[in-house]
């Protein structure tokens, strides 16, 4: 055997354990999980806003405050939450370990939890107070696709008023649930809004490494399958066409591979589980595995005539 050829059946190895390997740990995670279907609870921050803040601007000019029920406060700063069941199972109330909770730590004081009535599809939650700096919610229904929205109040004890030209900082907002076969709420640590169509990537420590190295493998073993098949004869548009194809696919398809096998580096850093968009990723690995068998069925096609089975 040549050099050349037993260096292409490395390479055509290499790109079967690494497109074999999503699928394996997939399968070894569910397997992992139990028989129990996994839950998903998606949380979206939407930044703090203080209604009091551009009215301040006036100075020593006005003197403000509000009264909420019979406490008058100099300070307030809205903070508004969505949480979205993203999995494809409801969520029960049986299935709540310890209840909803939104908590802040001292100086900030949580003066009231509120569901937004913005739409009328919002899934509504029972709010209760449980001390100054935690309330908590009722376990409720949500089924795949519900969304709660949630304004949380708060004002911050210590704040001394424009006039002291003090800088208000923004509240650390704690989100807190325990629920059966949910490992932790999936929350984006930077701030954006709902969105249909979002689509990012973030590469980072040994997924990079990961997504570059894969993805040459994977355009090696394209540009010798594509050759080998008859359709790099000569560098016409259709072959330009093909070389750009199966490098877009071999970048999309190690990439989506390093975000099962290593999730978001985001997540990563802030110490949160943000999951794993499918409907994104699996495609490009589908079509990567489906365009490689057609590829290696041709290869094989073409070099049956040469072996001596001619008709």
């Amino acid at each position: 055997m040549s050099t050349e050829n037993r260096l292409w059946q490395i390479i055509s190895t290499l790109a079967v354990l690494l497109t074999a390997a999503v699928p394996a740990y997939v399968a070894y995670d569910l397997y992992g999980r139990g028989p129990a279907p996994q839950k998903q609870l998606a949380v979206t921050r939407i930044s703090p806003i203080d209604p009091m803040k551009d009215l301040s601007a006036l100075g020593e000019k006005v003197s403000l405050s509000l009264k909420v029920e019979d406490r008058v406060l100099n300070n307030l700063v809205i903070a508004r939450t969505f949480l979205k069941n993203t999995g494809g199972v409801p969520i029960v109330p049986t299935d709540y370990f310890e209840s909803l909770s939104v908590a802040v730590q001292k100086p900030w004081k949580i003066v009231a939890v509120e569901n937004s009535k913005d739409l009328t599809s919002f899934v509504e939650l029972r709010w209760k107070r449980v001390n100054d700096t935690k309330f908590a919610a009722d376990p409720a229904l949500l089924n795949p696709g519900d969304v709660v929205s949630v304004n949380v109040y708060l004002t911050n004890t210590e704040y001394a008023g424009a006039g002291a030209k003090d800088k208000q900082l923004k509240p650390d907002i704690e989100w807190k649930v325990r629920i059966t076969n949910l490992s932790a709420l999936s929350e984006s640590p930077s701030e954006r809004s709902l969105t249909l169509f979002s689509i990012d990537v973030h590469l980072g420590d040994w997924s990079l490494a990961f997504t570059i190295i894969a993805a040459l493998i994977f355009q090696a073993l394209y540009l010798h399958l594509l050759s080998h098949a008859g359709l790099l004869r000569d560098w016409t548009w259709q072959s330009i066409a093909l070389v750009l194809g199966a490098s877009l696919l071999s970048f999309a398809a190690a990439e989506s591979s390093a975000t099962y096998l290593f999730g978001h580096p985001l997540g990563r850093m802030f110490g949160v589980n943000i999951g794993v968009t499918h409907w994104l990723n699996a495609p490009w690995i589908l079509l990567h595995v489906g365009i490689l068998a057609l590829l290696y069925r041709r290869t094989l096609q073409r070099r049956r005539p040469a072996g001596g089975q001619q008709n």
